[in-house]
């Protein structure tokens, strides 16, 4: 048995190692057939390794280093793996998505098509971008808008297999990406110092690919798993020193990519991770640790003092007034007044229209705000209905984080907090259709379904089952803690 055991842990990481590796040699080549050769086959042998496949994407993708390496690793992913899941889908069927669940994805499906209509029935956006993105790009405009109805697909069939599977499957899938979430961050750093290149102004290091609001807080999303194992009680010595170290190299990530936005997501990182990590241990620790925090706060503010974060934190606030994200908001809102229900259409390509006209001068075309993205490419009506959908999905993810306090299981909070840090990026950057936050919402969804729900069910019948004289339900441990 011992033997046995040998065999599966040098199994497990051996995988791991070289699905990180073909990670670091993707950012290498600036292509992410590397990673997808590694990945694919691991996915084929165990649906577990699709979690990490799909989260690392957007660190791969976004450590790239020429602007047009192209963004098709997810792509190229999700029509890889689409068959495995239909047919996962197919022979395992038992649990049905609650419909509150699956009116959010209906729903999505109904405005993608809409957004397409809406866009035809606009001509001046074409006639504007043509000077600007020519015939080539425009053409390319609809086949990506019915790309995101066919990824909507992929997000729902994704949801299916994740609650008809043994919930050991989706545990284990959360515990390969905490398992490897060090080792990856240490090698976009690397990446990073080895082949980044330095910007003449602030010195910034980042890559040609990588938008850096975008990139740091899908760096900061993955980084709550790093907190759960330096805090986690059954973490070794060796998983703690890794990790923490891990959390170091992701902050001069963080600091050296001039990201505001990194940095306030990296504090947030820090707040609700320490947060969760000391919740359940005792005053004495807690104080330590908030002490120790404290110091290295005040150590990693000196060290960083003169970082490229903080040059141009300090150049927008002084000398630009914080920057150009009032003229985007005012141009988006501007433009909504062209067609205030239903939009512009569904895709950037309306943000950059409603920038061009509303807000000259201004060189982005992104609304650097999700919110108002969305109202631009689906009106006000489709504003309130996204609104409504992040509302349940933080309540959804409050009740997750409270649910894994309470039975003492980290590993099931993580989804809440990185969904919460990029659905706040979303405040200051455009990311509707940002993979981070989608994969996070289908783990929060899994986790109601496969977790919460069975106990809610079964406090409701915990009054029938004591008026028959039958043993409590809620002592089943099987219906709150996952195994391990």
């Amino acid at each position: 048995m011992n033997k046995d055991v040998k065999l599966k842990t040098i199994w497990y990481w051996t995988a791991n190692f070289a699905m990180v590796g073909s990670a670091f040699l993707s950012m290498y080549m600036n292509n992410g057939y590397a990673f997808l050769a590694v990945s694919i086959p691991l996915v084929l042998l165990d649906r577990a390794y699709l979690m990490p496949t799909l989260l690392f994407i957007a660190c791969v993708e976004g450590s790239f280093r020429t602007a047009d390496s192209g963004s098709e690793t997810e792509t190229t992913a999700i029509l890889l793996t689409a068959p495995l899941l239909i047919y996962d889908f197919i022979t395992k069927n038992r649990l049905l998505v609650p419909y509150k669940f699956s009116m959010i994805y209906l729903g999505f499906f109904v405005f993608c098509f809409i957004g397409i209509f809406m866009w035809h029935m606009h001509p001046q956006i074409v006639d504007m971008l043509l000077p600007l993105m020519g015939k080539a790009g425009l053409k390319g405009i609809t086949p990506k808008m019915i790309m995101k109805i066919i990824k909507l697909g992929f997000f729902f069939i994704y949801l299916k297999v994740l609650i008809n599977h043994h919930k050991d499957l989706f545990y284990r899938g959360l515990t390969l990406i905490k398992d490897m979430a060090p080792y990856l961050t240490m090698l976009v750093l690397a990446n990073m110092l080895l082949f980044g290149a330095v910007s003449e102004k602030f010195d910034t290091i980042s890559f040609g690919e990588s938008h850096h609001g975008d990139f740091s807080a899908n760096m900061n999303a993955l980084g709550v798993f790093l907190m759960v194992a330096i805090f986690e009680p059954k973490s070794n010595i060796y998983k703690r020193l890794v990790s923490l170290a891990a959390l170091g190299c992701l902050l001069v990530v963080i600091m050296n990519l001039a990201s505001r936005n990194g940095l306030l997501t990296y504090v947030i990182l820090g707040g609700l991770g320490g947060l969760l990590g000391i919740w359940n241990y005792s005053l004495t620790f807690k104080v330590v640790i908030i002490v120790s925090a404290i110091v290295a706060v005040g150590a990693a503010a000196y060290l960083f003092k003169d970082s490229p974060t903080i040059q141009r934190f300090i150049y927008e606030t002084e000398e630009e007034g914080g920057g150009d994200r009032l003229s985007y908001w005012a141009a988006g809102i501007s433009a909504l007044n062209e067609d205030p229900l239903f939009g512009l259409g569904g895709d950037e390509s309306a943000s950059a229209y409603a920038v061009t006209r509303y807000a000259p001068g201004i060189d982005d075309h992104v609304m650097h705000n999700t919110f108002v993205e969305y109202a631009v490419e689906f009106g006000y009506i489709g504003l309130v209905f996204f609104v409504t959908v992040v509302c349940t999905i933080l309540y959804h993810g409050y009740k997750n984080f409270m649910f894994a306090i309470k039975y003492d299981n980290m590993l099931l909070a993580v989804p809440s907090i990185s969904y919460f840090i990029s659905i706040f990026a979303g405040l200051f950057i455009s990311r509707v259709w940002e993979s981070t936050l989608w994969y996070n919402m289908t783990f929060i969804f899994a986790i109601y379904i496969l977790y919460r729900k069975p106990v809610e069910d079964a406090v409701k019948k915990r009054k029938a089952f004591f008026i028959h004289g039958l043993p409590d339900p809620l002592l089943d441990p099987s219906l709150a803690i996952p195994m391990a």
